[in-house]
């Protein structure tokens, strides 16, 4: 009985996350309640939500988190092969991992998986850093690791101001591409996903890479 009783408890949880992942990546975070989420998930009880997962922003972390997983294992996977090969042999190498938005980096996600993510990033970013620890979090870090190698010698506040500043342009980039993908004129005429990404890797490394000017020296 108490088998039965947990089985179904875990369908029902289930049921709420794909709803609420449903939900989310096609309204955003905040334009979706508690009582959508248990309505979307066919439960009669609307205390269902904060029953199972305590509160809406504690169950938008578990989605993080189950998403996180799966994207860690491919991304490991790539690493461990471009360290395998003797590489990374240049900085595009590395921001190519960090920033790969294909179908196959996304292999195993829930169809609606990615845009969830996307609206995490676009209008709640904290809220991926709160939820990701430490063990999803290795690929980025041994990611990390190669470019600071591969930055030239610069005081320490500023290799983390570059690399932060590196993620806040990589997340505002997807941001943008999630929108463009609902409203294909915010994007100009003649740029595709591919060219961005491309384009967007080069000013990364040019921004890792780059001298220190005098001016920036002064302010030190």
């Amino acid at each position: 009985m108490l088998d039965e009783r947990s089985t179904r408890g875990e369908d029902t949880r289930e049921r709420i996350k794909q709803a609420a992942r449903r939900l989310f990546a096609d309204r955003g975070l905040d334009a979706v309640s508690i009582r959508d989420i248990t309505r979307e998930a066919g439960q009669k009880n609307a205390g269902s939500v904060n029953y199972y997962f305590r509160s809406k922003e504690a169950l938008i972390a578990e989605l993080i988190t189950d998403i996180a997983a799966i994207l860690e294992v491919g991304r490991n996977r790539r690493v461990d092969a471009m360290e395998a090969a003797g590489g990374p042999r240049h900085m595009g190498e590395v921001l190519d991992i960090l920033i790969d938005l294909s179908d196959e980096a996304a292999d195993g996600v829930p169809a609606d998986g990615r845009r969830f993510i996307d609206r995490v990033i676009a209008s709640h970013s904290e809220m991926l850093f709160e939820a990701i620890h430490i063990d999803l979090d290795t690929a980025t870090r041994r990611c990390i690791a190669h470019l600071r190698r591969m930055m030239p010698a610069l005081p320490d506040i500023i290799v983390a101001q570059r690399i932060r500043l590196a993620m806040l342009q990589a997340f505002a980039f997807i941001a943008s591409r999630s929108a463009a993908l609902a409203s294909p004129a915010l994007w100009p005429e003649g740029w595709t996903a591919e060219l961005a990404r491309r384009t967007l890797i080069d000013g990364l490394e040019g921004l890792l890479r780059g001298p220190l000017s005098d001016e920036t020296r002064r302010h030190l």
